[in-house]
């Protein structure tokens, strides 16, 4: 009976004593893995700091470039549209049906070649009838001028024989009528000697009337050939075959691509710079590894007042295949040139609250160095302070390095 009420109770201290060792377990538990928490964070922001001051142990892996002595220039950039030297319509000078077109676009023409051919049926006949009216002015040209030197010597021959005449008569030798008679003949001559002198000279007029009526449908007939008017592309072809030309119709368009240009624009403190005879580099808007070499053959003297710059002219002294009349282009003009400049990759290069800086490689570490620029050209920057000639710079692996870091070089 006794041991009924405390086995109950023993029992209920046993749970409770249970209830408490596990509590505290849980407790003891929790500690751990908090205490575990903090100490890796502590552990991870002990790396960091020794990341920073550059003493971990993990070397970043980079690859170098040694800083060399080259010459470098700097460029004035603009944009500009190729165009030709000369490109023009080629306009009709007559009219008439087009009976045969002899070039197409995209062809060559010398100075000189015939383009195109008008129908010129019409002129020929004029022509040809003009030339036989001219043959019979100048047939009774002829005649009347041989009339009238006949006539002129008649005149003489007459004059001698009235003297002699009138000489006879004055020695009584002849009557007065012999010598009337003859007077009268000389007056015939000398009538016959005026109407062919006007006949002469009429009937030269009339030649002369004709040779220029000649020369005209000549010209009229030659104007029926389109001709080029100086050596170059076709770059359009207006006329078509059996059309109707009328006098100074655009039949055709034609650009001379040698040398072809390039007009930029400037501003006023960049025009300071540019000289004639200055080169360039002349890159495709599309393709800039399609390029040529030029050179600025001329500046404007005046400033546009609409748009306050100054033009300059490139002249391509080299053609690519891929740069034509129209083309959009990057032109680059060379306005100075340093023979003995320090160069770098531009990549090496880092940029942080405005300054430049680049790692310098120093055995196994990297030193953070803040550099001035200079010119920059082709993927090259120079250094004008802060590297000198022979140093090896990172120029990849340097973004997440810092100062006095320790580096792998994987590629120099």
């Amino acid at each position: 009976m006794l041991r009924g009420p405390m086995s109950s109770r023993a029992k209920v201290y046993g749970f409770l004593l249970l209830i408490a060792v596990l509590g505290g377990g849980a407790y003891l538990v929790k500690y751990y893995l908090i205490a575990h928490a903090a100490a890796k964070a502590a552990n991870k922001d002990n790396d960091k700091d020794k990341a920073k001051k550059g003493d971990g142990k993990e070397a970043s892996p980079v690859e170098l470039a040694v800083a060399k002595r080259d010459k470098i220039s700097s460029y004035l950039t603009s944009t500009a549209n190729l165009r030709a030297l000369r490109e023009v319509d080629v306009v009709s000078q007559a009219e008439g049906v087009a009976k045969a077109v002899f070039v197409e676009e995209g062809d060559f023409v010398k100075d000189g070649q015939v383009m195109c051919q008008l129908d010129d049926a019409q002129l020929k006949i004029r022509l040809e009838l003009a030339k036989e009216r001219l043959a019979q002015a100048r047939y009774q040209q002829e005649k009347a001028r041989k009339r009238q030197e006949k006539a002129g010597s008649q005149i003489e021959n007459s004059r001698k024989e009235v003297a002699r005449l009138q000489h006879a008569f004055d020695e009584k030798l002849i009557s007065e009528r012999e010598v009337d008679q003859e007077k009268y003949r000389l007056d015939e001559f000398v009538h016959d000697e005026r109407i062919s002198s006007v006949e002469t000279r009429e009937l030269t007029h009339r030649v002369e009337e004709l040779d220029a009526e000649i020369r005209q449908a000549e010209l009229e007939i030659s104007r029926t050939q389109i001709r080029a008017p100086f050596s170059g592309h076709v770059t359009q072809r207006v006329v078509e075959l059996g059309r109707t030309v009328r006098n100074l119709d655009a039949l055709f368009k034609l650009g001379a691509f040698s040398p072809l240009y390039a007009d930029v624009h400037l501003s006023e403190r960049e025009a300071h710079q540019v000289k004639p005879g200055q080169l360039a580099v002349v890159k495709l808007g599309v393709d800039e590894s399609v390029k040529c070499n030029g050179r600025v053959d001329r500046i404007s003297p005046v400033v546009d007042q609409s748009s306050g710059t100054v033009k300059a002219t490139v002249e391509l002294t080299s053609t690519g295949g891929g740069l034509k009349p129209g083309a959009f282009v990057r032109v680059e003009i060379q306005t100075d040139t340093r023979p003995d400049a320090i160069l770098i990759p531009k990549k090496a290069v880092l940029e942080e609250d405005g300054e430049h800086y680049v790692f310098i490689a120093n055995g196994d570490t990297a030193k953070r160095t803040k550099v001035l620029l200079g010119y920059e050209w082709s993927g090259q920057v120079e250094i004008r302070q802060g590297v000198s000639a022979g140093a090896k710079v990172v120029v990849a692996g340097h973004g997440t390095l810092k100062d006095g870091g320790k580096i792998k070089i994987i590629q120099s």
